[in-house]
């Protein structure tokens, strides 16, 4: 099996894009990867069932994941993870219960998967790595409340240009069932977002 040589400029890059600036360096980085392990899942591939507790922290290296759940069978996608972000059920992980969403990978992925019990006993010790604990948090709660309040308050068409802006390409690698799923809208309504900006499902 071919070994995956981590970035560690690059990947504190991404880490300095998605949450801002973070007083981390390549020597607390180190400390942080020591307990990862470099996983890869194949395109549709689950990362995370249902019903078992979300206990680790990813992060995206290449590819792009969603969480997603079923209400009345019809599939709601409420997060994607595309290169730099991290990724994990945030109810399941926060409370230690089992999670009612799924985590999938929507394209050939590869990921960093940090135990979540590791990580916090690193915050817990270095205060570096505990802001930037704090700040995935935050990350992971503001995103949800943008969604709902996105939901609740914008067009449609705002919606979409949103999502566009927070992950730039998003909607070119994604399906416009999921996409429409994310946002709240039919595909009907999304088609007739898209066929107005000169695009094409």
């Amino acid at each position: 099996m071919k070994r995956i040589v981590i970035n560690k400029p690059l990947v504190l890059s991404e880490a300095q894009r998605v949450y801002g600036s973070i007083d981390i360096n390549e020597e607390v980085l180190g400390q942080i990867m020591q307990y990862a392990t470099i996983e890869k899942a194949k395109k549709h591939e689950i990362i995370l069932n249902a019903g078992e507790v979300s206990d680790f922290f990813g992060f995206v290296l290449k590819g792009m994941v969603q969480t997603y759940y079923y209400k009345n069978n019809k599939l709601i996608t409420d997060y994607f993870a595309s290169e730099g972000y991290g990724f994990f059920e945030v109810n399941s992980f926060i409370t230690g219960e089992p999670s009612q969403s799924f985590i999938e990978a929507l394209e050939p992925t590869v990921y960093a998967k940090i135990p979540k019990e590791k990580f916090v006993e690193l915050a817990d010790s270095d205060l570096k790595i505990d802001s930037l604990h704090r700040r995935i948090m935050r990350h992971a709660v503001k995103t949800s409340s943008d969604r709902l309040n996105s939901i609740l308050h914008e067009t449609a068409e705002q919606k979409y240009a949103n999502l566009e802006h927070r992950i730039p390409g998003l909607t070119s690698r994604v399906s416009a069932i999921n996409i429409a799923s994310y946002i709240g809208v039919t595909q009907e309504t999304l088609c007739r977002i898209k066929s107005k900006q000169g695009m094409f499902i």
